[in-house]
């Protein structure tokens, strides 16, 4: 006997076996399992999604692109030159400790500059000669000399070393208080900034680098 309300099956007399349920017995079976589900009002909340919603990628600008390119330039956030194995300075032993800190973080104004990309070392020294006898006459304080790194140069950086030799010629280097290369915003290990004197005087200078 089958309950009343219960979903009726037929049964195979020959062996036994339980036979696809016909149509109205599917609906008869789907509506008993459904039986205790209650349909959601109109008005009520759904279950908040736990989830956190997806958070989209900010939008850039090249304002922004610029202002993430000079931080990273920046010496507070980017590389230090003094960290690099090229970096070199060199300074007369009466500096003020102050001064040449103030010198490697390009805080003096650099006032003029000597570019020797593509020059040969000779013409290089006489264009360097001229550049220093100029700018002391004109009572200049800091002034840059750009002569590149040497990545391109099977050689190295001839210039570079050059300039070295340049600068501790005694003519020379009476009339400097110091030297360093540039912070990586203004050129790098492949600028150079010197610091002049007011009054020439003969000093001891170290090099580093």
């Amino acid at each position: 006997m089958v309950a009343k309300g219960a979903a009726q099956v037929q049964v195979n007399k020959e062996n036994g076996s339980v036979l696809a349920a016909p149509v109205d017995d599917e609906n008869d079976l789907f509506r008993e399992a459904m039986k205790d589900v209650k349909r959601l009002r109109e008005g009520k909340s759904r279950i908040a999604n736990s989830l956190p919603p997806l958070r989209s990628a900010p939008a850039t600008s090249p304002e922004w692109e610029r202002r993430m390119l000079e931080e990273i330039l920046d010496e507070r956030h980017g590389i230090n030159t003094i960290d690099l194995p090229e970096y070199m300075e060199g300074y007369a032993e009466d500096i003020n400790p102050l001064t040449m800190e103030k010198l490697r973080r390009g805080e003096f104004s650099v006032q003029k500059v000597l570019d020797l990309h593509g020059y040969t070392s000779e013409d290089g020294e006489a264009l360097f000669e001229e550049f220093l006898r100029d700018s002391i006459r004109s009572n200049l304080r800091c002034i840059k000399v750009i002569h590149g790194r040497g990545l391109k140069s099977k050689a190295g950086p001839v210039l570079k070393e050059k300039l070295k030799e340049w600068i501790m010629r005694a003519m020379h280097r009476k009339w400097i208080t110091g030297f360093s290369s540039a912070p990586m915003k203004e050129g790098g290990p492949g600028a150079t900034n010197i610091l002049l004197k007011k009054q020439p005087a003969k000093k001891g200078f170290r090099i580093v680098g």
